[in-house]
């Protein structure tokens, strides 16, 4: 409990101007898994965030970074919220590197409008997360969120040159730098990434870049069982081919997606490839991805243009997040062999209990995202049952089920990470070492730290 809010909210009102200091209702709109804090500043520079947090060390209040409504939901219910930093001020792009290709961002520039500048200037960012007209650079970071594009292009922590933190007692510090080989010993980018804001406030991030592709195409495909899919999606990774995504979509996703794909009312099961190059290697493997699918007895294959394609693609990425409000999001991650195992299992159990949703898979990079609508009426037991028999299923495989959306009465009963892991003695250890009061998302990342 905070000793002295007023006497806090008048420190921070000093340093960041009262008007962006909220108490009371406009303070609790910042609640966490019901759990509103006290207080809410939004400070206006990385200086201010450095102030604003040595302010509430000082006053050993408890913080939370909060940089979008996007991922807001990911996480353990926190054990103390005192004061939330919304960093949504921050929303400068501090620096270009044409160079050497890499932009800084400070933490509240959203991720579409950072990639509108770089499209003008012919370039890049090679992410695609879901939501990402509302995901922030610092979301991102705290996130490590990722997209089907991690099939040719890899997660956040590959494009991350350097970070600028704010540590929980106030210092700022950096990491890495702005050019790729710029790492001697250990690399303290990874450790800030996707924690949760747990060891400190992210408040800038340097990104490398790629050059625009001359020429991206997508092609589409419904195929009647999902054997077909899984031949499909293994005569592609073991070819020449390179696409940037390789997504399968289980018959209720097809159904949600299918006037943006070009599919409506295709029935079965999905499968969309993006692929992207010079003219002449699109236009090669747009022919051998339609002789693949009709060879695989694909029952309709389209081929969409850049700007049907986009429209897909955002579709495909945002499916879950566009269920109805009250709903279910889980991401597992397993062995690439095992993608579609567990994309079925999780597609049985829907079926099963006749639960609305959809089911979509990086089918080359081992994630499966399952959405499920859930309601006021909804058998929580029967779901949370459903939730750990595919979690055991992913962790006897060496992987995970992670709740990245639930109602609240769910994430009592079920922990939104499963178990710890190997290496997790070593962040217990920094986070004692960094944050020794556990003033930064008390209780909100893996094992409650």
């Amino acid at each position: 409990m905070l000793a002295d809010p007023s006497g806090l909210a008048q420190k921070l009102s000093s340093l960041v101007g009262e008007e962006y200091v909220l108490t009371g209702p406009a303070a609790a709109l910042y609640a966490v898994d019901e759990v509103a804090p006290a207080l809410v500043v939004r400070p206006a520079s990385q200086q201010e965030v450095a102030s604003v947090v040595a302010a509430c060390s000082a006053a050993e209040a408890s913080m939370l970074q909060w940089t979008d409504d996007a991922l807001m939901g990911l996480g353990n219910p926190p054990s103390r919220l005192e004061v939330v930093v919304c960093l949504d001020r921050l929303t400068r792009i501090v620096e270009f590197d044409d160079a050497n290709l890499n932009v800084s961002a400070e933490a509240g520039v959203r991720l579409d409008a950072l990639q509108a500048v770089l499209s003008a200037k012919g370039e890049f960012l090679p992410l695609d997360p879901a939501q990402s007209d509302q995901l922030t650079v610092g979301g991102l970071v705290q996130t490590n969120a990722s997209g089907p594009s991690r099939l040719l292009y890899g997660s956040l922590r590959d494009w991350v040159l350097g970070l600028r933190v704010v540590l929980p007692g106030g210092e700022r510090i950096r990491c890495g730098g702005k050019v790729i080989k710029n790492v001697s010993g250990y690399d303290m980018n990874k450790i800030f990434i996707g924690n949760l804001g747990t060891l400190g406030i992210v408040t800038e991030a340097t990104f490398k870049l790629l050059p625009a592709p001359a020429m991206r195409a997508t092609v589409v495909g419904a195929f009647a069982q999902l054997s077909e899919v899984r031949a499909a999606v293994g005569r592609t990774l073991e070819s020449f081919l390179l696409p940037e995504a390789l997504e399968a979509l289980d018959p209720q996703a097809l159904a949600i997606l299918g006037p943006a794909l070009g599919l409506d009312g295709a029935p079965g099961y999905g499968l969309a490839v993006s692929v992207a190059g010079s003219r002449e290697t699109v236009e090669r493997q747009v022919r051998d991805f339609c002789a693949l699918f009709g060879e695989g007895k694909a029952l309709k294959v389209e081929t969409l243009g850049v700007e049907q394609a986009d429209v897909a693609w955002r579709a495909i990425r945002d499916v879950q997040a566009k269920l109805p409000m009250g709903r279910v999001i889980a991401k597992i991650a397993v062995p690439i062999g095992k993608t579609l195992d567990l994309f079925s299992a999780a597609e049985g159990l829907m079926r099963r209990h006749e639960w609305r949703g959809a089911i979509t898979a990086h089918a080359g990079s081992g994630i499966v995202r399952a959405g499920i609508e859930v309601g006021a009426g909804s058998d929580f037991e029967a779901l949370r049952e459903a939730l750990l028999s595919l979690r055991r299923e992913a962790e006897a495989l060496d992987g995970s089920l992670v709740l990245e959306v639930a109602p609240l009465s769910l994430k009592r009963s079920f922990d939104t990470w499963g178990k710890v892991r190997e290496g997790f003695t070593v962040m217990r250890r920094l986070k004692a070492e960094l944050d020794p009061h556990a003033l930064l998302s008390p209780g909100r990342f893996l094992g409650g730290i």
